[in-house]
């Protein structure tokens, strides 16, 4: 029987293109507008607001950066571009997707964060910085997004300072094993269109095929060809060959975007072989925030931001120095000496 991938491969002969052109050009926001502080009040009695907090204290302080000029590589929204910088000297942001950098500009102006800058560079591009230009540097799943992650790191090495760090978060795909290697999701891109994106994750071999389908169609009414309540309830056993096949007269575009997403092992090998003499798989100062959340009960935990800023730091300081297992999708801290 014919897959969806095999019928797409066959029948639409998708043109390639970067995760820049696939997702992010046409995403009004990366975190669909849900980021704390960047844009709704911190909330103390939200899990995921702690846990944001967690992220902005790993990034922080494994890269020391406090008074730093930091580089944030990919900083969608403007995460965490725009929390780190009141701790910064100075935070410059690059983007491969000229929109995101368009939504970071307009964001920091909207706080009035003056010390975060932010630059497009088409992906696969070098970065446009002089040897050694920042302190330190974040990437908050990012390098995988690029079109070769092991050239990236290598880029990333040459703009970080002797004695900088380098703090990656990164997807390995581990995560999908034992039935979430195929997915599917909905992204509405106007009135009249959506994007229909289809994964096809190859585990072992560390990468992943990502097909776009545009349709001239709002995306409840591609759900209803789909037969699914809303594009959240959508999956992959949703679509068939038959719907494929009924929806090609609204088709416009089909786009096929390949990546490689190293496991940890193999984040770990390219960072030693592009120059990075210490390389630390660690735990995610994020995670333990969200565990410690949900270790206290809601009349011990603290109901404003610095209350919470007051308990998390300590904590997420002594996580971010403990190692974890490289095989496992920890943090990572390279050192360039």
């Amino acid at each position: 029987m014919t897959t969806p991938f095999e019928y797409i491969t066959r029948e639409l002969h998708p043109d390639p293109c970067t995760s820049t052109a696939l997702l992010y050009d046409d995403m009004d926001s990366q975190s669909g507008r849900s980021l704390p502080i960047i844009y709704e009040p911190f909330d103390a009695a939200r899990k995921a607001h702690w846990q944001d907090r967690g992220a902005l204290f790993d990034f922080l302080l494994t890269t020391c950066g406090e008074g730093k000029r930091l580089l944030d590589f990919g900083p969608g929204d403007g995460w965490p571009s725009l929390i780190v910088a009141p701790f910064a000297a100075e935070v410059v942001g690059v983007d491969g997707s000229a929109r995101r950098v368009s939504v970071c500009q307009e964001n920091a102006r909207r706080m009035g964060i003056a010390n975060a800058t932010f630059v497009h560079v088409p992906p696969g591009m070098m970065l446009p910085f002089e040897d050694g230009s920042f302190d330190g540097i974040l990437a908050a799943s990012s390098v995988e997004q690029t079109p070769d992650p092991h050239a990236t790191l290598a880029e990333l090495y040459r703009v970080l300072k002797h004695g900088g760090r380098l703090r990656i978060r990164y997807e390995a795909l581990g995560r999908y094993r034992g039935g979430h290697e195929e997915d599917a999701w909905l992204l509405p891109l106007d009135a009249g269109r959506c994007r229909l994106i289809l994964y096809d994750r190859h585990v072992r071999e560390e990468r992943v095929s990502q097909v776009g389908l545009t349709f001239a169609l709002p995306a409840a009414m591609l759900c209803q060809a789909l037969d699914v309540p809303d594009r959240h309830a959508l999956r992959f056993h949703d679509i068939t060959v038959a719907h494929l096949q009924q929806l090609r007269p609204a088709l416009r575009e089909a786009r096929l975007c390949q990546t490689v997403h190293p496991s940890g092992r193999t984040y770990h090998r390219f960072l030693r072989e592009v120059g990075f003499q210490v390389v630390s798989p660690t735990h995610d100062g994020s995670h333990a925030a969200g565990e410690l959340f949900d270790a206290l009960p809601p009349a011990s935990r603290p109901r404003d931001l610095a209350g919470v800023d007051a308990i998390l730091r300590p904590i997420v300081e002594i996580i971010t120095r403990l190692p974890a297992p490289v095989e496992g999708d920890p943090m990572m801290t390279a050192i360039k000496d």
